[in-house]
Formats: C-alpha cells, sequence, structure tokens
C-alpha cells in the first residue's frame, strides 16, 4: 500500500479579475485531506470547487494563502513558494480522460513514469499491473479509440494510480457517461482507493455521487466551504439552508416561532410544526425557514403523534425503489416518499406526521 499524504490548504483565496471588474472564485478557504482519505468537493456551477482542485493540483496559482502536500510547501504567497504540477508527486483524472490516441492502453499508462528514470521494464510492469487492477488487462494493446466511455476512463484512472505518488485529484471523471456505467465505476473506484490507499479529492456537482463516494463531504457555495463532514452528518444534520437544499431534496415553508425549549414550536401554513433539530439561537418571534425531506414524513397510524398535516393526494410516481406522492394541502403542496404504495381516505385525504427531529428550522437568511 503507497503512503498517502496529507493535503492541508490554509487561508486560500484566489480572484479572477477582468474588465467587468474582480470574481473571488476562493474566500480565504481551510481543508485538510488526511492519509487515505476520500473527500468529495460538492457544490453547483461557479461555487469555487474546481478552482480550489486546480489551485491544489499547481494549474491555478491562488493570489494568497498555503498548500501543503505531505508536510512539504507546495504554495505560499508570504513565503513566494509555488511548486509546479509536475514537482508535486499528484495524479489527476479529468473529465474528458485525456488520453493519447495515438498511443495504445499500455503506452497512455506508462506515461507518467516514462520520465521518471526507471527501466522500461520496470514501468511496463507497473503499467500492466494498474492495467489489471481496474480490469482492462486484456486490452493494454488496443487504442482509446476502441474502447468505450467506461473503458477510458478506467485507462485514465490506471494511469492516475501507476505512480504511486499516493494522491489522485478527479474533476468530474464520471459525468460523461451513463447512470449504470457512473454506478459500476463508483463501485470500482471506491475499491481501488480501498486496495492501493490513495488519497482522493473529487470535484462533482453530483450529491448521489458525492455520498456514495465520500469520507467527507465539502459543500461549497460561492467560494467557500459551506459545511464539511461525514455523508451522513451533512444529509441529516445541515448547518444552513443551502446545505440543506443542495444536498437532497426538501419540502420548504416560512414559520414564525411561537415557543422555544427543548423544541421548538413553529407557526406555518402546514399548522404548528414542533423541531427538534434547530440552532439553539433561534428565539421567539424570530422568522424561520422550515424544512422537511420528503422520506422523513410516514403516513399517520396514531392521532397522538406530533406534526400532523393533511392534504388531498393528487398524484403518485412509481420510480422503482421509491413512490412519490403529492399532497394539496392548505398551506401548499407537499412532498412525500415511500416504498409502499399508499391509499388516500375515503375523501381523498392523507394524513402524514414528521417527527421533530426530522424537521429542520433554520433562521431565515442562512
Amino acid at each position: 500500500m503507497v503512503s498517502a499524504p496529507r493535503v492541508s490548504v490554509r487561508n486560500l483565496t484566489k480572484v479572477y479579475r477582468t474588465r467587468r471588474g474582480a470574481h473571488v472564485a476562493l474566500d480565504n478557504v481551510s481543508l485538510d485531506i488526511d492519509p487515505a482519505e476520500f473527500v468529495v468537493l460538492l457544490g453547483p456551477s461557479g461555487c469555487g470547487k474546481t478552482t480550489l482542485l486546480r489551485c491544489i493540483a499547481g494549474l491555478e496559482e491562488p493570489d494568497s494563502g498555503e498548500i501543503l502536500i505531505d508536510g512539504k510547501v507546495v504554495f505560499s504567497s508570504k513565503a513566494g513558494i509555488y511548486v509546479p504540477p509536475e514537482k508535486r508527486h499528484l495524479s489527476m483524472v479529468f473529465q474528458s480522460y485525456a488520453l493519447w490516441p495515438h498511443m495504445s492502453v499500455l503506452e497512455n499508462v506508462i506515461y507518467p513514469i516514462r520520465n521518471s528514470g526507471k527501466p522500461q521494464r520496470e514501468a511496463a510492469r507497473r503499467a500492466q499491473d494498474a492495467l489489471d487492477k481496474v480490469g482492462l488487462g486484456k486490452y493494454a494493446a488496443a487504442y482509446p479509440g476502441q474502447l468505450s466511455g467506461g473503458q477510458q476512463q478506467r485507462v485514465a484512472l490506471a494511469r492516475a494510480i501507476v505512480s504511486g505518488d499516493g494522491l489522485v485529484l478527479f474533476d468530474e471523471p464520471l459525468s460523461n457517461l451513463d447512470a449504470k456505467v457512473r454506478e459500476r465505476l463508483r463501485l470500482e473506484l471506491l475499491s481501488l482507493q480501498s486496495q492501493i490507499g490513495f488519497a482522493a479529492v473529487y470535484v462533482t456537482h453530483d450529491q448521489t455521487e458525492a455520498l456514495a463516494l465520500a469520507n467527507r463531504i465539502a459543500v461549497m457555495d460561492v467560494g467557500t466551504v459551506a459545511q464539511i463532514g461525514a455523508p451522513e452528518e451533512i444529509y441529516d444534520h445541515p448547518v444552513s439552508r443551502y446545505v440543506a437544499d443542495f444536498v437532497g431534496s426538501a419540502n420548504e415553508l416560512e414559520g414564525t416561532v411561537v415557543g422555544t425549549g427543548d423544541a421548538l414550536r413553529v407557526r406555518t401554513a402546514f399548522g404548528e410544526l414542533k423541531s427538534a433539530n434547530f440552532p439553539k439561537s433561534i428565539a421567539e418571534g424570530q422568522k424561520v425557514s422550515v424544512m422537511i425531506r420528503p422520506e422523513h414524513c410516514d403516513v399517520a397510524a396514531d392521532a397522538n403523534i406530533d406534526n400532523r398535516i393533511t392534504g388531498r393526494l393528487v398524484r403518485s410516481l412509481y420510480l422503482g425503489a421509491v413512490r412519490q406522492h403529492f399532497l394539496e394541502t392548505e398551506g401548499g403542496e407537499l412532498l412525500i416518499t415511500t416504498q409502499a404504495p399508499v391509499t388516500a381516505n375515503a375523501d381523498g385525504n392523507l394524513t402524514v406526521t414528521c417527527p421533530p427531529l426530522r424537521v429542520h428550522v433554520f433562521a431565515q437568511g442562512t
């Protein structure tokens, strides 16, 4: 197993200047990636995730801050240090694969270690071993144009791991592939990462991909890290309305706090709701945003359960693993998801509940 480096990003700022003005792509960002850790940078277009990845790679030079790889400073604005990409001992997998079409698969994988001083026979052995690891050993003599998109992506991955540097950067590598190939390659990528032990920094805007791959997710928003944590923490305990809305889907409505304590009482268009998942700084009388995930709503069976919402069942969609149901209530539309089918009452209505721990409340403007 290779020795994976630790990446430390400290107070990184990157500003793009044009004739129209300045655009802050990264605003005082700090982040650590531990050895053998898989960290996903998640966010919409323009949030700064790719800029951060390129700064770590050395493809962009930040304006200020510091980057260390395996304890070595590769960028420091104060010390005037800027180590070029080829000397940072890392590998990168691009969205476009970036394979040489005139080289065989084996030659593409050998390319990064060609100038490392290793004997040709040793380089070829390591390249063949990397191809075997990604399941493409028998395609060594083929050319990229003879392979499918998924196979080309695996060649790019083999090329990234062959150098044994221990740090691999991924720039949306699966976004060009169809859904089934993406799912399969995610599993292969996790298996390889576990087997070889490289640290990974992975950029994507796909929340499902982030949840499936990451040890930790850094959710980015306009050049900053809005929240970083394990997938379960990000999904179940978002620190802001932005994070809750971007990672997963949610029913969102406005409300006013009418009572505080162990559970917050909020007056909403759906009626009064109780929440046990809220910032302690929220006070009575404050305007808030309330968010409820569709899968956290249960069809009501007990009349004494808190947070009962009744609406007319207007539409149900079968999506295979789950079913979506749309309820028309006095306060607006409510979306719920279930695994089993649901049946409305004789009057066409359906009552659902949501446990207070599953009702997220945020101060408006967060």
